[in-house]
């Protein structure tokens, strides 16, 4: 009889996939024990009310345990995406490694798994806020009335559809395309729970709504990358140093995202610093700022101390592994001690405003607009003050890297560029960003600014040009960040949000399917509804001018005189829409202006009806410096050409023009030959 024998590279393979499950069971426990004691620590919630009954203990340990279990397979999602782009090297199509392959179908497990947890914690999330036995919460009766109206419950499954998706494209996907779609939709599902719950639109909750997403989409990005690492180095393979050199940027942005957006919430989460060592809660946020800058110095050692001994032997392979073993552990027990923070109350007390109004509006009542409060006034916007000084930082970055290489760059795009961003940063956080608030007819000043004259200036300034000559090829098979910019710009996708009618409906959307329905109320009521709505402002606005007037390049070339009928169409649209509003007979977002409705604004028909004589005046003439931008680069189009022409007529002799004088001069030959006219009769 004969014996089978195990081949010794399936032992090894045996033995490392024992020990990775021994790791992460160890992970789970650890984690599990750190959020318990975390919640034993904080005490009971403070939003809980004396009297009333709460929901049993199930429900109460389940919600973190659940939140604490779908993060870290969300993290480990992550971390096989990253392995996939990052580690291992594709080919130069973009075809992934066979042991990227496999660490997608990791993926694919670990997000199939984070989309049931989503669920489950949708269902105890439910009934901890209904404050209920989970049977009795999940009675379809109670289902079919409250299920929808919990914001959280909805953020929980609309997680659980997006890692659904990672799941179905990481398993059918061999292209690093598929990979890096997966990890951006994962990033934007872990920011998720961050941004639901955000009502109003004070400056607490601006602050916290920015530093939530950019704090939980850093502990993501780190954790994932370190996972990732641990488990590469595991391997024992070669090009570690490379691999680690890779990922040290993308570690070292996400620490100082987390260092950063920490003061954010630190900020937002409590009244005063002292609250900091005499609550609870602040005592748990500098524990978790203790480990995770514990972390971040065993990170640090491993990349540059004891990686240089990697080659050295099996001894120094060892202790690398170890401190990252130890610097992920590390960051799992702060993000279990994010979890709690996450799901308990903060001490913050909620600012109390004297009318409904202005609880909704989320600040006092400005005093009656003056050309000098609305122009010169400040009201600091932390989420479009973010975009501004990022998207000035980098274009200005771009300029003087090809300054200091020696090539030139058009100052008539910078100065476009910077006077985009200002004026962006003008109608988010001056003072007409308070009144567009509350006055409809300033909103409309504020929407036409940032739909006609702000993504003119930014298109002007070709921000994709820039980045493709600053930014250097990548050396090896990995794509860099010049890379998936070029694929992006020539992407099936971007060939159909450039297509005329495309952009056409999307661009409208915002004007009709926004003020002529209920949707601008159901916005406004949100602080993330309202970032939304302008996000899309400038987005559309963007895109419909890119097509026109963009020096950028674009999947397909409109010919100028395509360009000219959609700028008729589009003004025609826009004239018409300002006709609607000043015949309007109602306020527009009459469920939204009545409730926030000031004290000096005494008629809101009127305001409205000054908004779209407004649109209707000043829209113009931004259509009009299109117009006359496009007249310019179809001349220097032409000029273009006609130099080509003559550079080729010179080079060849004028062939072109020889060969079409002897057909002209064979056809008057046959034509005499025939005896019929050359010519109409």
């Amino acid at each position: 009889m004969t014996v089978p024998v195990t081949p010794p590279e399936r032992m090894i393979t045996g033995a490392r996939t024992t020990r990775l499950l021994q790791a992460a069971a160890v992970c789970v426990l650890v984690a599990g024990g750190a959020v318990v004691v975390a919640r034993v620590w904080l005490g009971s919630n403070p939003a809980d009310v004396p009297g009333i009954p709460g929901p049993d203990t199930l429900v109460t340990a389940g919600v973190p345990l659940l939140r604490l279990l779908s993060t870290m397979a969300g993290v480990a999602t992550l971390a096989g995406l990253i392995a996939t782009l990052v580690l291992y090297p594709p080919s130069r199509r973009g075809v992934v490694s066979r042991a990227g392959r496999r660490c997608l179908v990791v993926a694919a497990w670990t997000s199939g798994a984070w989309s049931l947890l989503c669920t489950a914690q949708a269902m105890w999330t439910f009934a901890d806020i209904l404050g209920l036995p989970l049977a009795q919460a999940l009675d379809p009766e109670v289902v079919a009335a409250f299920w929808w109206d919990v914001p959280q419950v909805r953020t929980l499954l609309l997680m659980a559809l997006v890692a659904a998706t990672v799941s179905v494209t990481a398993a059918m996907s061999s292209t690093v395309v598929g990979a890096g779609a997966g990890a951006a939709l994962t990033v934007v599902a872990m920011c998720l729970p961050t941004v639901s719950g955000h009502g109003g639109g004070s400056a607490q909750h601006a602050v916290s709504l920015v530093s939530g997403v950019v704090h939980a989409g850093g502990s993501t990005v780190w954790i994932a990358g370190v996972l990732a690492l641990l488990a590469f180095a595991a391997r024992a393979g070669d090009g570690l140093s490379d691999a680690t050199r890779r990922l040290s940027c993308v570690t070292l942005m996400a620490v100082a995202a987390l260092a950063i957006s920490g003061l954010g919430n630190a900020y937002a989460q409590l009244n005063e610093p002292a609250e900091l060592l005499t609550t609870r809660y602040g005592q748990l946020v500098i524990l978790k700022a203790i480990l995770l800058g514990g972390a971040a110095s065993l990170g640090w050692w491993a990349r540059r101390t004891v990686l240089g001994a990697w080659e050295a032997g099996f001894r120094g392979r060892l202790v690398f592994v170890r401190l990252l073993a130890t610097e992920l552990l590390v960051m799992v027990v702060a993000a279990a001690a994010g979890v709690a923070l996450a799901t308990s109350a903060p001490p913050r007390v909620v600012p109390q405003f004297a009318t409904v109004g202005e609880t909704l509006a989320g600040f006092s009542y400005p005093p009656p607009p003056t050309l000098s409060n609305v122009v010169l006034g400040f009201r600091p916007d932390p989420v479009f003050l973010l975009v501004c000084i990022m998207l000035g930082g980098l274009y200005a970055a771009g300029v003087i890297r090809l300054l200091r290489r020696g090539d030139s760059w058009p100052w008539g795009r910078t100065i476009a560029w910077m006077l985009g961003v200002l004026a962006l940063g003008w109608c988010t956080n001056a003072g007409i960003s308070a009144y567009a608030n509350i006055a409809p007819g300033l909103h409309m000043g504020q929407h036409m600014a940032l739909t006609m004259l702000v993504p003119i200036l930014l298109v002007l300034g070709g921000p994709a040009t820039l980045a493709l000559r600053a930014l250097r090829p990548s050396a090896g098979p990995h794509w860099g960040p010049r890379e998936w910019l070029v694929y992006a710009l020539h992407s099936r996708a971007a060939a159909i949000l450039t297509n005329p009618l495309v952009v056409l409906v999307i661009y409208f959307a915002g004007l009709y399917g926004l003020y002529l329905s209920s949707a601008f109320a159901t916005l406004m009521g949100s602080h993330v509804g309202h970032v939304a709505m302008q996000m899309h402002f400038i987005l559309s606005g963007y895109l419909f001018y890119w097509i026109l007037v963009g020096v950028d390049p674009r999947p397909k070339f409109l010919p100028y005189w395509q360009r000219f009928m959609i700028l008729v169409l589009a003004s025609a649209l826009h004239g018409f829409f300002a006709v609607v509003i000043m015949m309007s007979t109602a306020p527009i977002a009459i469920e939204w202006f009545a409730v926030v409705q000031p004290p000096w604004m005494t008629d809101l028909l009127r305001d409205t009806v000054s908004g779209g004589q407004a649109a209707w005046a000043v829209g113009e003439f931004p259509l009009l410096i299109v117009a006359i931008a496009m007249a310019v680069q179809w001349s220097r189009s032409d000029d273009r050409e006609a130099r080509r022409s003559d550079r080729k007529a010179d080079a060849d002799g004028d062939k072109e023009l020889i060969e079409y004088n002897a057909y002209l001069a064979s056809l008057q030959r046959r034509s005499g030959e025939s005896g019929a006219p050359l010519g109409p009769s």
